[in-house]
């Protein structure tokens, strides 16, 4: 009886999913610095990498500057932190954890974060808003893996009851899947919206108009689809916590993104009609203004990580049935992927 629960606590570290939860919770305000840094058109503040204007970054002198290099130098930092902070995940994982995909999960997190550094470099070095674009939709990958982790290295990951009824489980578990490729498609659509009009071409225009119209259908998907989760969640008493929450954010990003839309773009014509020119409309430069248009994008990526625990969380339970817990079976994620086939 000693050895199970010696086991179990080095299949579940504490200080695993302690610094998995700081990982994540320092990624976030490294999300909404790069929307900021977005917003205010700060990414070329700066015309070096890995320095800032010759300085090696921590020795910069960050708050006697001002303006972009301000916004720009204080992202970067932020993502020196949080490279920091997955190295230490990735040693006290080593350390405590026996699971061995686990593990190797905390290698790709370190992976992950490298890559994402690399990639804001050399969107400076070589001056190229389509590097920007796709900055900003792998970042919200990285923090989906640092919340994935966070759930991995949960005790509720290594005890949660199997269910009763996996087949209502597995149907729920699919429609959560669907959300979370949804949100993250909303995010993708979202970076060209921002991005397409400051691109050097043509097409642009067009582009910008068509990913418009994309943006407002997946929005009504969206909804839709969370709607039914928490219906069918509240159906079968399964995650409802995690099905309010995901409708929450849902809410406070559709009233976000018609804010945004006010702010940036202005009313349409019958609605200026209507009302008047507004004072508060075509001000994104404005801090109060700038702050709702990137707090737009980062309501986004805190959508699709809630969607994607809460569908992890529905596939453990799916894929917990006929299992047992030791780390001697097949792995939970394989499992998973099987059920979701």
């Amino acid at each position: 009886m000693k050895n199970t629960n010696q086991n179990n606590e080095k299949c579940c570290s504490r200080w695993a999913h302690r610094c998995a939860w700081l990982l994540a919770c320092a990624t976030f305000p490294l999300i909404w610095v790069g929307g900021l840094v977005t917003t205010t058109d700060a990414g070329m503040a700066f015309r070096d990498w890995i320095t800032s204007d010759g300085y090696l970054m921590p020795l910069y002198p960050w708050l006697s500057s001002a303006g972009d290099k301000f916004v720009e130098h204080g992202h970067r930092l932020l993502g020196m932190s949080t490279g920091i902070l997955a190295i230490a995940l990735l040693a006290v994982t080593w350390q405590t954890e026996s699971r061995r995909w686990v593990r190797l999960f905390s290698v790709a997190i370190l992976v992950g974060v490298i890559l994402q550094g690399v990639l804001g470099g050399m969107r400076v070095m070589l001056d190229e808003r389509t590097l920007a674009l796709v900055h900003g939709c792998t970042g919200p990958l990285f923090f989906a893996m640092c919340v994935a982790m966070v759930v991995f290295t949960s005790r509720w990951w290594q005890n949660t009851p199997v269910l009763t009824n996996s087949r209502a489980g597995i149907k729920l578990f699919r429609l959560a899947i669907v959300c979370t490729c949804l949100a993250y498609a909303q995010l993708v659509v979202g970076a060209v919206v921002r991005h397409s009009p400051h691109m050097l071409s043509s097409i642009s225009p067009a582009v910008f108009q068509l990913a418009v119209y994309f943006h407002l259908f997946l929005a009504l998907m969206i909804v839709a689809h969370v709607l039914l989760l928490l219906a069918r969640c509240l159906h079968s008493r399964l995650q409802v916590a995690g099905g309010l929450t995901l409708l929450s954010l849902v809410g406070i990003q559709v009233l976000l993104g018609m804010s945004t839309w006010l702010v940036k773009y202005g009313m349409p014509a019958w609605a200026t009609a209507w009302f008047g020119e507004l004072p508060f409309v075509n001000r994104e430069a404005d801090f109060l203004q700038a702050s709702i248009i990137t707090s737009h994008v980062a309501v986004g990526s805190l959508i699709l990580v809630t969607a994607l625990a809460l569908a992890l969380r529905l596939g453990r339970q799916v894929g917990a049935a006929g299992l047992t817990l030791s780390t001697s079976s097949k792995s939970t994620p394989t499992r998973m992927v099987e059920v979701l086939l």
